[in-house]
């Protein structure tokens, strides 16, 4: 698969707290975990169509769901802010982790 072929996502929802495993374990199958409810990885076409249509199934009213999208990784930059325990500065930490290999469907 090549990378041109992909495209790149973060997904965030905010439902009720009955309702977050729902979602967590959905979007575990198409994105990597980067926080609570925050998802990011590449995904194909058909991988997305196959993502938008599971949402569907699970989506009820009032449910809310946060996505951005761009063509690649290299269209964006994503990162963390940690507070280094030693000194207290900042520092970035690269939020895409997620492996090409690991697509779990």
């Amino acid at each position: 698969m090549e990378t041109a072929d992909l495209m790149f996502l973060v997904i965030t929802y905010d439902v009720s707290s009955a309702r977050t495993e729902v979602y967590k374990k959905l979007l575990v199958k198409f994105l990597t975990h980067e926080q609570n409810s925050v998802f990011a990885g590449d995904l194909t076409e058909s991988q997305y169509r196959k993502l938008r249509a599971a949402l569907l199934k699970v989506a009820e009213p009032g449910d809310r769901l946060l996505q951005f999208q761009t063509a690649n990784r290299h269209n964006l930059r994503a990162v963390s802010l940690v507070k280094n325990e030693g000194n207290g500065a900042l520092e970035e930490k690269e939020l895409l982790r997620h492996s090409l290999g690991s697509l779990i469907l």
